[in-house]
């Protein structure tokens, strides 16, 4: 049986949750991934926004928190629309003074820290298990469908625990990576935000009269 719940998304729920996502991050300036995921899982129109992060497909239809991956590997969420078998992988990771940076300097610069190692490692193995020629079945149960295009995300850190110099890196590392030729983008929370704002924006003026 698929994992997958089907939703009907409703934009005026979302734009309820992105109020009480907002006061979130204004009243944590920082929390666990446990924090954070507890939190957005109570907000699941919010979340499924994420599925417009793949241009060109309608709607999310279908979401899952925790999902398992060839029994090995688990997303924390999957968004999707499953007429168009596309669907986007998320990876959430902790909103930490050092969730992006480590407190080790090098040349005056932070290293990466081992959690956003983590997490990248994270969508390397997704795009395996999902390239993997022999997972076929595997994928029909999970997704109800083979044959999927996926696109991944990473959910990580904070900008004002980011200097300048940090940010750009942080920026051209999500922009410029990609996991077996998918698109791969790399957020902090703050940038998650502001992607929910700007789509609810979007919806605004694609539902206003001329």
């Amino acid at each position: 049986m698929p994992q997958l719940n089907p939703i009907q998304l409703d934009f005026g729920q979302a734009e309820s949750e992105l109020s009480d996502y907002k006061r979130f991050l204004q009243d944590h300036l920082t929390f666990s991934e446990k924090e954070v995921v507890a939190h957005l899982k109570k907000r699941c129109h919010l979340c499924c926004l994420i599925g417009s992060m793949i241009a060109g497909v309608p709607r999310a239809n279908v979401y899952k928190f925790e999902f398992q991956i060839q029994g090995a590997f688990r997303a924390d969420l999957v968004v999707g629309n499953s007429d168009r078998k596309r669907f986007v992988l998320v990876e959430f990771e902790s909103g930490g003074k050092n969730s992006l940076f480590g407190p080790k300097q090098t040349n005056q610069m932070r290293d990466w820290s081992n959690e956003i190692g983590h997490g990248f490692g994270q969508l390397v193995d997704w795009g395996w298990a999902i390239d993997n020629e022999g997972n076929s079945q595997i994928l029909k149960n999970n997704f109800g469908c083979d044959d999927i295009s996926a696109e991944y995300l990473l959910v990580c850190g904070r900008d004002a625990l980011m200097d300048m110099t940090e940010q750009k890196r942080f920026f051209w590392r999500g922009d410029k990576v990609s996991v077996g030729g998918k698109n791969t983008t790399c957020l902090t929370y703050d940038g998650l935000l502001q992607f929910f704002e700007s789509t609810i924006e979007a919806i605004k003026s694609y539902a206003a009269p001329p």
